[in-house]
């Protein structure tokens, strides 16, 4: 059983070979803490472009977030599209967050996380209503610069899917909790964007792309697919192979079969004539013999 060093180091191998993959991937700068709130909301289980596109018909279609805050769930989940991964459920979180703090502080501007520690960032998002874990933990790490691991359900799945953790056991701060003692403050960061990405290019939502993962050698996952994949491969090509050699067997088959059967006419044909010589012989016989009585008695 793996240990958390173990995983630890894993762990390490892992961020060595997406960034080797992928690259530094840029950290933006955070400037308007209701927006990140949203897309940190709206980016589970979707790409990056579908998040830009959802920002853009929400900018479009309601004057400000304040608007937003007040508006129905039904109205917003038309405004991101029935396409929209878990646009019902994301629908009904945004202004419900938005309307918590905005009750709290009276203000849509949120300028009071400024003053707030790592800690107290962390515990004021984790007391709202309808607020996820990994939402409270990227504001936190993204507005007051704690040190938090968020776990949505991308990355959930990742790391379930990696052997570190257990899907089915697991909480979402379960893996939080064990990503932020196993990975240090300084490489969380980069660590959490890479495997988003791995998340958004390979490793998705039902049938993952293991073939093209850049870390299909460390995966048991990939691994066991693989070993899958190779004996179905194998029974398809005996059964292909029993298939293309099935027609040569009956058809020698057929032919040892008419061979038979053309034997066994001969030797009939052949039993036949040598009855009808006997027969033959036999009346010969008699009629000799007949006429040799008659002979004598002359």
């Amino acid at each position: 059983m793996e240990t958390f060093t173990d995983k630890t180091k894993r762990l390490d191998r892992i961020r060595r070979a997406l960034k080797r993959k992928y690259g530094d991937v840029p950290r933006p700068p955070v400037t308007h803490p209701v927006e990140h709130a949203v897309r940190t909301v709206l980016a589970e289980e979707a790409t990056r472009a579908d998040v830009d596109a959802a920002m853009e018909r929400i900018r479009h279609h309601f004057i400000d977030f304040n608007d937003l805050r007040v508006s129905r769930p039904r109205e917003i989940r038309d405004v991101l599209g029935d396409d929209f991964p878990r646009a019902s459920a994301k629908a009904r979180v945004i202004p419900r967050l938005l309307d918590q703090v905005f009750k709290r502080h009276n203000s849509m501007v949120w300028d009071f996380l400024e003053e707030m520690g790592k800690i107290e960032c962390r515990a004021f998002f984790e007391a709202l209503e309808e607020v996820r874990p990994y939402v409270a933990a990227t504001m936190a790490r993204d507005c007051a610069e704690a040190h938090t691991f968020p776990v949505d359900r991308d990355i959930g799945r990742v790391l379930a899917r990696l052997g570190l953790v257990d899907a089915d056991a697991d909480s979402e701060s379960d893996m939080q909790a064990f990503m932020e003692r196993a990975v240090k403050s300084d490489e969380a960061w980069p660590l959490h964007a890479l495997l988003h990405r791995l998340a958004e290019d390979v490793c998705r939502v039902g049938e993952p792309r293991c073939s093209a993962c850049p870390l299909k050698t460390m995966c048991p996952t990939a691994e066991a697919r693989a070993a899958e994949h190779k004996r179905k491969k194998k029974a398809a090509g005996k059964k292909k192979k029993k298939a293309a050699g099935k027609p040569a067997k009956d058809k020698a088959k057929k032919a040892t079969k008419k061979k038979k059967t053309k034997g066994k006419r001969k030797a009939a044909r052949t039993k036949s004539a040598k009855g009808r010589t006997a027969s033959r012989a036999k009346s010969k016989k008699v009629t000799r013999k007949k006429s040799a009585k008659r002979k004598k008695k002359r």
